[in-house]
């Protein structure tokens, strides 16, 4: 999915909560915004040092973009804009760099908690076995840290997974995470429509290709945990 403009507000508003540090991010988390988008949102001079990408006609074709983001600007000069050094974890060495590992597999120990800012911009739900992605993610924020989160709520094979508001709501807090911000959006990289949400209830009627926006908080580092839904947590005998 990348970093569409509606992300890179979400971004900059969170970086204006903790000051900077070290961030991570599961798979390359292409810049996809407009010159004008980017200096509305850092502002025109520090937007002029964010550099074009050598191999942008690449990546726009890759997210399918061409004609419409023509220039692909360097994610790594906007994070340390931001005041983050950033790191990237993926299977493959897409853009050079990452740290190469399958998230469907647990994490070593030794990157645990060591990261101010993780960031999962679509990546979960092409992992077979989400949840051990969810925990890995999870388990590299540090205690304070934040995790910044894009998910598909109804893309129809974009990945493994479509995933509903209960699996946010369920599994963050379980595991020490305060939720800030849980929206969902529309057309997120073209035409971006925010709507809420229930976080239990059954709903109909969302818009089409929409996805989920997650901001959380690690207040309390504690034990890895796969939670119970809330439906049966809150019912466990399963009565009216």
């Amino acid at each position: 999915m990348g970093i569409p403009a509606v992300l890179l507000e979400v971004l900059c508003n969170v970086a204006s909560m903790r000051r900077g540090g070290l961030a991570c991010s599961a798979g390359y988390p292409d810049l996809l915004v407009t010159e004008q988008q980017l200096a509305a949102c850092l502002g025109t001079e520090r937007a002029a040092r964010i550099p074009v990408r050598p191999d942008s006609r690449a990546i726009s074709a890759w997210h399918g973009v061409t004609g419409y983001l023509d220039k692909i600007f360097e994610s790594e000069a906007l994070f340390r804009e931001l005041g983050y050094e950033l790191d990237v974890i993926d299977l493959h060495a897409a853009r050079g760099n990452e740290i190469i590992h399958d998230l469907n597999r647990p994490l070593p120990l030794d990157l645990h908690e060591s990261y101010d800012l993780v960031l999962d911009t679509g990546t979960c739900e092409h992992c077979f076995n989400i949840g051990q992605a969810a925990l890995n993610l999870a388990a590299i924020v540090s205690e304070g840290g934040y995790l910044v989160q894009a998910m598909p709520l109804n893309l129809y094979n974009h990945g493994f997974y479509n995933i509903n508001p209960t699996w946010f709501h369920d599994f963050y807090p379980a595991n020490g995470f305060r939720l800030h911000l849980f929206q969902g959006v529309s057309d997120i990289l073209r035409d971006p429509r925010r709507f809420e949400l229930p976080a239990y209830a059954r709903f109909n009627d969302v818009p089409p290709n929409s996805s989920i926006i997650v901001v959380a908080e690690r207040e309390v580092v504690r034990p890895a945990t796969m939670p119970v839904q809330h439906k049966y947590a809150a019912n466990p005998s399963l009565k009216n």
